[in-house]
């Protein structure tokens, strides 16, 4: 009886100790959310991604092994229905779920990420929210975001009097999904190729901006990995105009890179352009 208590005990001591080694785990809608999670979580969770950043989050589509990844994550961390419109049915009564702008006015840009204000905002959020879920770690967490507001902050004001130094031209985005990088940079707003996310340029439109480029309007085109080449060659074929990659998702970013490298490659996009 002894031994079979004992083994008991032993098992019962061993589940908990796995247990308490295990990683709470974040699944974040955008890639975005997961490297900002990461420069303020650290190694203290595990951050997983639903949607692929090479995929626009407007095209995103949910399978059910991703139905079960929202299921039995411990948090899910999304922007909102103006961003992720796919999610608003899927995580309605699902506790473990915040979206952070849930309630964006019509008409507003949902890509808050390239809003330095909202970038800050984020990142406290993200630290309240950890901490709420593990408040032993709560001051590591807070210690981290700090940090990381303080490097953001230095990066933002030196690509504000870079962006001022060269100056700015008219250039060409393929959907609108940069206002808020550029009212807080002072840029004017750009034409863009796609009127609306869902929705392909009509060939006039093309025609009509073809013509616009061959003029020497626009400084550079801007090209996003999240869309074919083929409608930009359409565009571009046969002219001499500098097309730019610029990732407002982060296709290129690696495990080890944090949101500043992606907020970094965004201003030096920019400046590339008005530099051509």
């Amino acid at each position: 009886m002894k031994a079979i208590v004992l083994g008991l005990m032993v098992a019962w001591m061993l589940g908990n100790a796995a247990w308490a080694d295990d990683k709470p785990v974040i699944l974040t809608s955008i890639m975005p959310l997961q490297l900002l999670v990461r420069d303020i979580a650290g190694d203290a969770v595990t951050v997983d991604l639903l949607a692929p950043a090479n995929v626009s989050p407007h095209d995103f589509q949910l399978r059910p092994s991703d139905m079960q990844r929202l299921r039995s994550a411990d948090l899910v961390l999304w922007v909102g229905p103006a961003m992720e419109g796919y999610l608003q049915k899927a995580v309605a009564e699902q506790s473990n779920a915040v979206a952070l702008f849930p309630a964006l006015s019509l008409g507003e840009d949902p890509h808050v990420w390239m809003d330095a204000d909202q970038v800050q905002n984020i990142s406290r959020r993200i630290a309240r929210l950890l901490s709420d879920r593990m408040p032993t770690r709560g001051a590591f967490f807070h210690a981290n975001a700090a940090r990381f507001s303080t490097d953001f902050r230095q990066y933002d004001k030196q690509l504000q009097i870079d962006i001022n130094r060269v100056g700015n031209r008219p250039y060409l985005l393929l959907h609108d999904g940069f206002s808020r990088f550029e009212r807080h940079f002072g840029l004017a707003e750009a034409e863009v190729v796609m009127p609306a996310s869902d929705r392909l340029p009509g060939a006039r439109h093309i025609v009509e901006l073809r013509a616009r480029l061959q003029e020497g309007e626009f400084a550079c085109v801007f090209r996003e990995p999240q869309y074919p080449a083929a409608m930009l060659n359409a565009l571009t074929s046969g002219l001499d105009i500098s097309v730019i990659e610029i990732d407002p998702l982060g296709v290129g970013m690696k495990k080890a890179d944090g949101f500043l490298s992606l907020y970094r490659q965004l201003g030096q996009a920019f400046l590339k352009c008005f530099a051509a």
